[in-house]
């Protein structure tokens, strides 16, 4: 709306001359102003990126960012600095990074003679967008408000404003800003980029100079051979290769060069890496639509399902023939998702299989939903319907308001309806996915990780309780010589997290998981599980949880609990006395781990945010609430934080130390050639503590539920 106010304001500044016109000579006219402004707001300049992998110059930021969903790495050395980068870009407004600094030539006081090398610090940075071309203005600079290194030491620390605007007839771009902090202020840049419509590959090279307000002479976390100043302004050149790698190099306060190279992918908007060749198409044929009968045998229907779901991607589990009134049966079955992850190409496949295979004389087809063990929900649609689905006579939108998404009805009784099929469910199926872990800030090393492949079976035992055996075989490790306490910053609260690392230096092979998990669905949104086993690596046990969560609500509300036994480094036994450090060395009290939480969660689904909170006691015994949040983006791939409060007087340089991090969730088959349901998940805490620490205890009854419902359309809710 904001856009189109805009274009119709500006259409006199283009067009005073048409009020002499006749009114289809003036619509067409402006139509043509529209048509201008439009392709103007599309058409900019290469994205221009500074060595903090921010949108900017050089070492100068500017008011211009990524698009949403956008996820970048890098490498700038920058004497006498080394600067490794991460970026992801949450919201088309909202630009985060990190940053890894290196000191160069400059070993670590404490730990440099250890293995860990140069002084290093570490930076988060935000600039948040007020105002971009996209939005609708493209002859209004953008204009946004950033904070460099906002947490932790802060030793680049620094607030600005900069407002940036691209002459697209003359292919430049100008910034001015203004910085408090090490950058102190007054800056600009300026970029040209003089072959932009060629179609070589040199069309997004671009001369850029700037002039850098950085405070290298007065800042006090300034390397020292970083101090002398010849120059404010750096000048060199970017180039952008193929939508994905960015070059660039430049003179540096007139005494040195720098240069980067950054690799950038937009995941958030991705269809995959690979085409999904092994998905079959939607079903189209064979049409039977015969009534049941002497021509059409119940078995022989029965048979005709089981076979079209198997080869959709989909298995038929219970069918059963329920009496309707006035002698029109209809048609009961229970169906488990073992392939897609999407609930909108779940229920697009079943749709063209129905109206193509369900008799013409029944009356109704109810389809039950079933997830890792959860019944979910259903759809029931009337034959009449399909066959307009099928003749193309109803749309696929249509159809999600004839027939909704419901909740799931319990299995018909025996005694007043027919089993046409029946099979058991699986009692193995293999899992396998790549595993990594990382550590940072060694004393023998700046980065220590871990990488392998994790190998695993679940299926049912009893055809009623879920199981889940993995076992994760570590390939590359450099985490051997870790110890399993802070040197600086030893936890002084019991010690339920920070021995991690114990348990992969016990050997290559661990056993993660070994657990049986019940769910149960007791109708009108409420659901509930038990499960028990070996939960993670480090803790074995028994867990419930109770979750309200109805069928097209966007938000639920539960409870979980569970009583947990710390597991032994090496093999299967249990620790019954967990360590803490004391003044006077480490002592080993008794422990039996209690964790027990009120959970609510939200979903914003405009945006596709969603909200936990989650309020009680976590494993040492500290009492808090966590805030956690995320996006989920077209691609399946989900970016959230969390944030911690608890009692747990934990310090860490001085400071109250409160848990908090980021989290990364993606489709495994971005990266396959056929459709999965399983994801890859990986998590990263600013500091490995144990406040606000928790144990895993099986498949989450929100997540499951969650990632079964979700389906992004945009504009359609």
């Amino acid at each position: 709306m904001r856009k189109c106010f805009f274009i119709l304001a500006a259409l006199p500044l283009f067009g005073a001359e048409s009020i002499a016109l006749s009114d289809s000579d003036r619509l067409f006219q402006e139509l043509e102003i529209v048509h201008r402004i439009d392709r103007t707001i599309q058409d900019s300049l290469p994205l221009l990126i500074n060595y903090q992998l921010q949108g900017g110059y050089f070492n100068m930021p500017s008011a211009r960012t990524y698009k949403s969903g956008a996820l970048g790495f890098g490498f700038a050395h920058v004497p006498p600095y080394q600067i490794w980068s991460l970026g992801f870009q949450f919201f088309d407004h909202l630009e985060a990074t990190g940053n890894y600094w290196v000191y160069q030539h400059l070993p670590d006081v404490c730990f440099g003679h250890l293995g860990f090398g140069n002084q290093a610090d570490r930076a988060a940075n935000f600039k948040f967008i007020f105002l971009r071309k996209e939005d609708g203005f493209p002859f209004i600079p953008d204009f946004a408000l950033g904070v460099n290194d906002f947490m932790g030491s802060c030793h680049f620390s620094s607030f600005y404003l900069a407002a940036t605007q691209e002459f697209l007839s003359y292919n430049l771009e100008a910034t001015l800003g203004w910085g408090n902090g090490r950058l102190d202020g007054f800056f600009g840049g300026l970029a040209w980029t003089p072959f932009r419509k060629s179609k070589y590959l040199w069309k997004d090279l671009s001369l850029v100079a700037e002039y850098d307000a950085n405070d290298y002479k007065k800042h006090a976390f300034e390397h020292d051979k970083g101090r002398i100043v010849k120059s404010r302004i750096n000048a060199g050149v970017q180039l952008k290769l193929w939508d994905l790698f960015h070059l660039s190099a430049s003179s540096l306060r007139g005494t040195d060069w720098a240069a980067a190279a950054s690799i950038h992918y937009n995941l958030g908007s991705s269809k995959g890496f690979f085409p999904k060749i092994y998905d079959v198409p939607v079903y189209a044929a064979p049409i039977d639509t015969e009534p049941l009968g002497l021509l059409r045998k119940r078995e022989e229907m029965a048979q005709e399902f089981a076979f079209a779901f198997k080869e959709q991607g989909l298995d038929l589990y219970s069918l059963y023939l329920v009496p309707g009134p006035n002698g029109i049966d209809d048609l009961w079955m229970k169906v488990i998702n073992v392939r897609y992850r999407e609930e909108e190409e779940v229920r697009r496949r079943l749709q063209h299989m129905l109206s193509s295979l369900v008799p013409s004389n029944l009356r109704t087809v109810t389809v039950v939903l079933e997830a890792d063990g959860v019944v979910e929900h259903e759809y029931r649609f009337r034959i009449e319907d399909l066959n307009r689905y099928r003749d193309q006579i109803l749309g696929d939108n249509e159809f999600r308001v004839i027939a909704p998404m419901r909740e799931a009805s319990s299995s018909p009784n025996p005694y007043e309806a027919a089993r046409l099929f029946h099979r058991n469910k699986a009692i193995w199926i293999l899992t396998f996915r790549p595993w990594f872990l990382t550590f940072f800030g060694s004393s023998r090393g700046k980065l220590k990780y871990e990488t392998g492949f994790v190998l695993g079976a679940e299926g049912y035992l009893f055809n009623q309780f879920f199981y889940s055996i993995n076992g994760s075989v570590t390939a590359l490790s450099s985490a051997k010589n870790l110890a399993a306490q802070d040197f600086h910053n030893p936890s002084r609260i019991v010690n339920v997290r920070t021995d991690t690392i114990r348990y992969h230096q016990s050997s290559s092979f661990h056993l993660d998981q070994a657990y049986l998990q019940k769910s149960f669905n007791w109708g009108q949104g409420w659901f509930s599980r038990l499960a028990t086993g070996y939960f993670e690596s480090a803790y074995a046990g028994a867990a419930l949880e109770t979750l309200y969560y109805p069928v097209n609500s966007n938000w639920a509300i539960g409870f979980e609990a569970a009583s947990l036994l710390k597991r032994q480094y090496y093999g299967l036994g249990f620790q019954y006395k967990v360590r803490q450090l004391t003044n006077n060395g480490p002592m080993y009290f008794p422990y039996t781990g209690v964790q027990y939480f009120v959970d609510f969660y939200y979903d914003y689904k405009p945006f596709n945010l969603d909200f936990r909170i989650r309020a009680g006691q976590f494993l040492a015994r500290d009492k808090g609430i966590r805030f956690e949040g995320g996006r989920t983006f077209t691609s399946g791939l989900r970016v959230g934080i969390w944030y911690t409060l608890t009692n747990g007087n934990d310090i860490v340089n001085g400071h109250r130390y409160y848990d908090k991090g980021f989290s990364i969730s993606m489709p495994l088959d971005l990266f396959m050639n056929k459709s999965s349901r399983t994801r890859i998940q990986y998590a990263m805490a600013a500091w490995l503590r144990d406040v606000g620490a928790m144990a895993y205890t099986g498949k989450s009854l929100y997540q499951t539920l969650y990632w079964e419902r979700y389906n992004y359309k945009p504009g359609v809710y």
